[in-house]
């Protein structure tokens, strides 16, 4: 019995450590592996855990493959944990390097309470701040009905804020036909958000439109934001978009294209009065930055999207890259990315890191050396609490830095 339990150990723990660092699986077609595998790679405590109660067990029942596999899935499980450290200065480094040397200082001392303060790898943390926030939702807010489809909104409050606060505009992932607000983890994300001071709106977009579609939903929710603001105690002068994958595209190409002729919201009326869509900063991870980077394939999402393949309709494609639309003056801009997803290569994020530094936009790039699609999804793994420890301290400098000069 205490071989077969040790075995059994020593499988998982093998198991799961092999598959976080194996090659990353494609969220399309191989969808629930990439997420198993995204769930082992930001979870290396289930390794460890299961390695050390078969190492334990094997040494107990002398059974040296149960002890040898849980060694195995125990090594591996560790892994990531020495590497943190020298992940953390990177992530410091590229905020230092994005921002300005000191750049921390120009954030009111009392924002800093708010704060985790260190880049957080346990579960227990992360997860005590989630339950002590003080956050009041309200699901299903109907704010448009573009060709009768009607798009609602999760908005995310922080319940003893005072005065006016700044709004953040959540934009979910999903290929562009997939997902839904405060899908999967995400809400954790917005609750997190709301427990920091901003009230948080989760939006949908219509998932049948073909290009500019979602674009248009997307500026459709700033516009409503920005135009309902006395309603939720929202500063309209201090609005963020955050996207992730497809939302981080749609996101990018919000706030690159705000106000812009070409790319009308879908709520758009003649008759009402002129309402700024331009927001104060862009947060984007792991997003499509150049389309026709995508390898495109006929029945894809893409192709449906934009009605063809690149060779077909070259032109909508470039139309509907964020980087095409990059120019001096855009908001600042935090691109987060896996170096190992499959799903959307770094490669995009690199261009549009170095296309944003040549048009002298403030930009900071943070690159996870383990991270896949999805890395910075689960609040209480290995990653996420380190991206949101960058995310929270980026949000202050852009929304507070300017009461810290006065």
């Amino acid at each position: 019995m205490h071989k077969l339990r040790a075995l059994i150990f020593g499988v998982v723990s093998a198991g799961v450590g092999l598959l976080s660092i194996w090659p990353s699986f494609p969220m399309i077609p191989r969808r629930r592996l990439a997420l198993a595998q995204l769930v082992a790679t930001e979870n290396p405590g289930l390794a460890m855990i299961t390695g050390g109660l078969g190492l334990v067990e094997g040494l107990r029942a002398r059974s040296w493959r149960a002890a040898g596999l849980s060694a195995l899935g125990l090594g591996l499980g560790i892994r990531p944990l020495i590497r943190r450290k020298a992940v953390n200065e990177a992530m410091a480094g590229a905020m230092r390097d994005g921002l300005g040397t000191g750049w921390q200082g120009g954030i009111p001392p009392e924002f800093f309470r708010r704060f985790g303060q260190s880049h957080r790898t346990d579960m227990w943390g992360p997860l005590r701040y989630l339950l002590k926030a003080r956050v009041d939702v309200t699901r299903d807010v109907l704010f448009a009905a573009p060709d009768g489809h009607p798009l609602r909104l999760d908005i995310y409050e922080p319940r003893d804020a005072e005065g006016l606060r700044p709004a953040i505009v959540v934009v979910h992932g999903g290929a562009w036909f997939h997902g839904d607000k405060s899908d999967y983890a995400f809400g954790l994300h917005d609750r997190w958000l709301a427990g920091q001071g901003y009230a948080v709106f989760d939006v949908q977009y219509r998932l049948t439109g073909r290009w500019p579609a979602p674009l248009a939903d997307v500026k459709c929710a700033v516009r409503w934001v920005r135009a309902n603001a006395a309603r939720y105690q929202v500063d309209p002068d201090r609005i963020a978009l955050i996207g992730r994958s497809a939302g981080g595209h749609l996101a990018l190409m919000a706030a690159y294209t705000a106000n812009d002729p070409e790319y009308p919201p879908s709520c758009f009326d003649e008759d009402d009065p002129p309402i700024d869509e331009s927001v104060q900063a862009v947060i984007a991870s792991y997003a499509p930055a150049d389309l026709r980077l995508w390898q495109a394939e006929r029945g894809g999402a893409i192709d449906h999207l934009l009605g063809g393949l690149p060779h077909e309709v070259p032109d909508a494609y470039r139309a509907a890259s964020p980087v095409t639309h990059v120019r001096p003056g855009l908001p600042p801009t935090l691109v987060i990315h896996g170096q190992r997803d499959r799903t959307v290569p770094p490669a995009h994020s690199e261009l549009l890191v170095n296309t944003l530094r040549a048009a002298g936009v403030t930009t900071v790039a943070l690159r996870i050396p383990w991270g896949r699609h999805g890395v910075d999804g689960l609040l209480v793994g290995l990653t996420g609490p380190m991206i949101q420890y960058d995310v929270d301290r980026f949000l202050a400098w852009i929304f507070y830095r300017q009461e810290a000069r006065d």
